[in-house]
């Protein structure tokens, strides 16, 4: 029996590796695509000028929780194709995303009516009226791709559901040498065009979006395959039809937005702290974040095993799907983490050519290294946890940490007592290691009774 049980899990620990490792590298590199401009834009924008800089952190850091909260609403598309692709439902698959479609449109348009305050927005967070004015122009400009950007993430989600995620991963390379192209002419200023700095960045990124979301619904609206999922069928249904779908979304817009409220705290007590502060917490978080969409990259595709093998009625190997992808996320964070650790001082040097900057900003990439791994499981546990039924605890747990945790430790260990940008870090650390501990309690708690 327990020889039975050992080849049991190493059979199905291997299957779920290796489909874990096919879903997950084009997803990752999607996911790192996203932040790959992000980066793009900060060391164009950075080594144009340290002020610029601080104004593209100051408008990212209230465009951030509108967009990732109305990407969070997105997010039950992922897990209800991959629900019905266990099931063997292809045309249900093909339902989710065009009932998604009106929906992710809706949704970037109420966004763009969002970020048109970030002006406002910026003064009542305490900012100055240098920083707000040119910060707030910096969310107008992002504001106009979200319609787009929104439309083009419900596809990729369907593709990723549908285990087809390297057209969005093609897609966002391509996208990413545009992304060059249009800073360089954008950001300084050539072939005729005025040197925009943040501004410049920011209406590039819109730009981009757009052409994002046109490559891949061309692509979906044609692909081989696309009338077994029903890809050109009317959408069906009322507005209760698809109630679960919507649910999974509220849930995670609640945890992502909270999560993403929670670092724009952050990122207001840095500009508390002044522009060089700001501009090496720009720096610093960047670099996290990037390593976090790595992290998001394991999650879904953690997500898709976790939900396949649930509309399967497969309780245990659901488990050991969420805990196969958690176990393979700590191992890709402590590589990520040690290359932040040896290689600090250059990564920094990327960013910017101020030596302010870069003095300020490599402690912070060092400390990153280990932020990275409690934050980055967290992120995978969110995934496994919601795809296994868990819908609202996640939300609840990050709610806790995010908000109620790391906010007032920030502020505490970085303007109380004084510890500086190097604070802020700290409540990171602190906040996440948190919620993975509780995440994962939970996620055994539902693993010893399935629903």
């Amino acid at each position: 029996m327990v020889e039975a049980d050992q080849t049991w899990l190493r059979r199905r620990l291997s299957r779920h590796l290796s489909e874990l490792v096919r879903l997950a590298w084009p997803v990752v590199v999607a996911r790192a695509g996203v932040m790959a401009m992000a980066l793009v834009d900060i060391v164009m924008v950075g080594h144009f000028a340290t002020a610029e800089l601080a104004y593209l952190g100051i408008g990212m850091a209230p465009f951030m929780p509108v967009f990732l909260i109305l990407l969070g609403l997105l997010l039950g598309t992922a897990v209800m194709t991959s629900l019905a692709l266990g099931e063997g439902n292809l045309t249900e698959c093909g339902a989710v995303w065009r009932r998604s479609v009106p929906y992710s449109i809706g949704l970037g348009l109420l966004g763009t009516l969002a970020t048109s305050f970030g002006e406002p927005m910026l003064l009542a967070a305490g900012q100055t009226e240098e920083l707000a004015v040119n910060g707030g122009r910096v969310m107008f400009f992002l504001g106009l791709g979200l319609p787009a950007y929104l439309l083009y993430v419900t596809t990729a989600l369907f593709l990723e559901g549908i285990k087809n995620p390297k057209p969005a991963m093609l897609m966002m390379l391509v996208a990413n040498l545009v992304n060059i192209a249009f800073n360089w002419v954008l950001v300084y200023g050539h072939l005729g065009f005025p040197a925009m700095g943040a501004e410049g960045s920011a209406i590039t990124s819109s730009l981009v979006r757009w052409l994002l979301m046109i490559g891949l619904i061309v692509y979906i609206w044609t692909m081989p395959g696309h009338e077994i999922y029903g890809i050109r069928l009317p959408a069906k249904g009322g507005w209760k039809d698809w109630a679960q779908q919507r649910r999974i979304g509220y849930s995670a817009a609640v945890s992502i937005g909270v999560e993403s409220i929670a670092f724009s705290f952050l990122a207001m007590f840095a500009g508390w702290l002044g522009k060089v502060p700001l501009a090496a917490f720009s720096v610093a978080h960047n670099l996290l974040a990037m390593a976090f969409m790595v992290s998001l990259g394991f999650g879904s595709a953690t997500g898709i095993r976790v939900a396949i093998a649930g509309g399967r009625g497969d309780w245990s190997d659901r488990n050991l799907a969420g805990w196969t992808g958690v176990g393979a996320n700590i191992i890709a964070m402590a590589g990520i983490g040690l290359i932040f650790a040896t290689l600090a001082p250059i990564l920094a040097s990327a960013y910017s050519n101020d030596m302010a900057v870069i003095s300020a900003a490599i402690p912070l990439i060092v400390f990153c290294a280990i932020v990275a791994i409690s934050d980055g499981g967290q992120a995978v546990m969110v995934h496994a946890l919601r795809s296994s039924g868990g819908i609202w605890s996640p939300a609840l747990i990050q709610s806790f940490c995010f908000l109620g945790l790391m906010v007032p430790l920030g502020w505490l260990l970085a303007l109380h007592f004084q510890h500086g940008i190097l604070g802020l870090f700290q409540a990171m650390l602190i906040a996440s290691t948190t919620s993975l501990s509780l995440l994962s309690l939970r996620f055994i708690y539902i693993g010893r009774f399935p629903r």
